[in-house]
């Protein structure tokens, strides 16, 4: 089973016998999953070679208008499906914005959005988990995405396509050439931490309340001494709010089955963490027979109706953001040190 724990850990700034030491590069990575269609296929291409290399200082503006362009037969675009399932001349290129969009949103308040719309309830596509996060660009109708780059050095923007995906890097210089500015708040990223599960072998049932529930968790914020309540915050599995009958960690049927891989890659990402206490957890154990982690002690429990919830504290200083969210086969837990 395919499961990936990492940590992009943004280094301290610190004096050593009186020499300054500057901050290290930053990079926050996205993708999205890609479909056969090779009209679509061939617009978002375009667009993402437009956008390859793409540099801003700090304080200079993004426009995906600009940098894209007119999407007209002349430059080499043809009609696809957009976000919503209208064919269209340069189909498909939204979902270039929308992976890009997924990237900057790591970055937190170093990002600065000026212009920003979503398909919302319009959506039709499976790019992206929500229609919130499906980014509307129109060239001709002056719908534009464009942000500020506020994290305090250089960005650099790098997209390309990897079989199935379109992939989002970027890249943030944190190294200020002016050394009495090195310690200043404006210079500095979050750390973010990340740990996630695989989603790859969900049916599409058990995969919408996974879905459902990733985006209730999504941009949480405990600041220190907040208590995060999983059946709190995702609250009732019910049909009311969208929940269907899915596969859980023991291979049962059952209202919003499958909600508690989220509470999985929430613990993944906490578990190993000094500032989080723990208040109530429970797994498993012996009756786990799937494989979206690989181990049982990682398979957590939540029944709401039950009470039985997954909880912690933060206990550390300024605060952290949780972000969960699917991408291509994984459920990913991002953790942003604010």
């Amino acid at each position: 089973m395919k499961r990936r724990i990492m940590a992009l850990v943004l280094a301290l700034a610190m004096l050593i016998s009186g020499l300054s030491v500057a901050l290290a590069d930053e990079t926050f990575t996205a993708r999205t999953p890609l479909d056969g269609a090779s009209d679509k296929r061939n617009n978002i291409s375009l667009a993402v070679s437009a956008i390859d290399g793409t540099e801003l200082d700090y304080g200079e503006t993004f426009s995906f208008n600009d940098i894209v362009g007119e999407r007209t037969e002349y430059r080499g675009y043809v009609s696809a499906e957009n976000g919503r399932g209208v064919r269209v001349t340069g189909g498909g290129v939204a979902q270039v914005a929308a992976t890009l969009y997924l990237a900057l949103r790591k970055l937190g308040t170093d990002v600065k959005f000026t212009a920003l719309k979503t398909y919302g309830d319009r959506f039709t596509d499976d790019y992206v988990s929500s229609g919130d996060l499906a980014v509307v660009t129109d060239y001709d109708g002056d719908i534009d995405f464009a942000f500020v780059n506020r994290a305090g050095g250089e960005m650099e923007i790098s997209m390309w396509l990897s079989g199935s995906y379109v992939n989002c890097s970027i890249t943030v210089d944190d190294d200020n050439d002016d050394d009495d500015n090195w310690f200043s708040a404006s210079s500095k990223t979050p750390k973010v931490y990340t740990a996630s599960v695989d989603v790859e072998d969900n049916d599409s049932k058990t995969m919408k309340n996974v879905k459902l529930a990733a985006e209730s968790v999504y941009d949480t914020t405990l600041a220190k001494g907040d208590k995060f309540s999983f059946n709190k915050v995702v609250g009732p599995r019910t049909e009311k709010y969208g929940y269907v009958s899915g596969t859980n960690g023991r291979g049962a049927k059952v209202m919003g089955g499958g909600v508690a891989q989220v509470a999985s890659a929430i613990w993944l990402a906490v578990k190993d963490r000094d500032d989080i206490s723990i208040i109530e957890k429970s797994t498993y154990g012996k009756k786990y027979n799937q494989d979206y982690v690989d181990s049982s002690a990682d398979a957590i429990v939540t029944d709401y109706k039950a009470g039985t919830d997954f909880s912690f504290k933060y206990t550390g200083s300024g605060s952290i953001t949780l972000y969960t969210y699917i991408s291509g086969d994984d459920l990913i837990c991002d953790i942003a040190e604010n």
